[in-house]
């Protein structure tokens, strides 16, 4: 079954659970940077968190987390301002090719266990602006759809200029809030405390790419 280009955008709600969700990963070819940055969107609470990671194998991880987000009207660019962090995602041709933006203060984490809890580190600046291309067809999931990317575009890092040309891949869903979930986290996943939620990220050697899962 065809993905149709307008499930890329916000759907209209029908319950004050309904959530939005937005996710874009990337892994350099070789190993040495890796990111993964998710947004959700609740617009009957009018309530949004965001998650960026960005690690690699001799780096060690720098987190952006916000998980209280008010968001009175979500722009069409899915852009928002708190303190201490800008970000848009512009969806420039559906299925085809989104931006990403950020302008943020992040951490820098001595261990990513630390990203549970109060995720105590070094103030550290991050700025994205890169792109996601497909270079695959949409795949439908149970819930949205996932697609292969091409990556191209800056990652800043304090005082750090990253050039990207990687692959990654696009993760889409949109839904009922879920329930939560008596699974166990993977046994390579790491689990990063957003409020009352689990994001679970996972590197898949195989693919070269991240992967990740919701948990409540």
């Amino acid at each position: 079954m065809l993905v149709d280009p307008i499930d890329d955008r916000p759907h209209h709600h029908d319950s004050e659970h309904w959530i939005e969700q937005w996710q874009f990963d990337f892994w350099s070819p070789n190993h040495d940077l890796g990111g993964w940055i998710h947004f959700t969107y609740n617009p009957s609470m009018r309530r949004g968190w965001y998650v960026a990671a960005l690690i690699g194998v001799d780096r060690p991880m720098v987190l952006v987390v916000d998980p209280e987000l008010h968001i009175t009207d979500l722009s069409p660019y899915l852009e928002f301002r708190a303190e201490g962090i800008w970000a848009q995602h512009v969806c420039e041709t559906p299925l085809r090719h989104w931006t990403i933006g950020l302008e943020a203060f992040g951490v820098t984490l001595d261990d990513p266990s630390d990203a549970l809890g109060n995720q105590w580190g070094k103030r550290t600046g991050v700025g994205l602006d890169v792109e996601w291309e497909s270079n695959s067809d949409p795949q439908k999931t149970g819930d949205g759809f996932t697609q292969e990317c091409v990556v191209t575009g800056e990652v800043l890092i304090d005082e750090e200029t990253i050039d990207l040309n990687s692959t990654g891949s696009r993760c889409r869903r949109w839904g009922r809030e879920p329930e939560g979930s008596e699974n166990e986290p993977g046994p390579l996943a790491m689990p990063i405390q957003v409020g009352e939620y689990v994001l679970e990220i996972e590197l898949n050697h195989s693919l070269g790419q991240w992967q990740g899962r919701l948990r409540t």
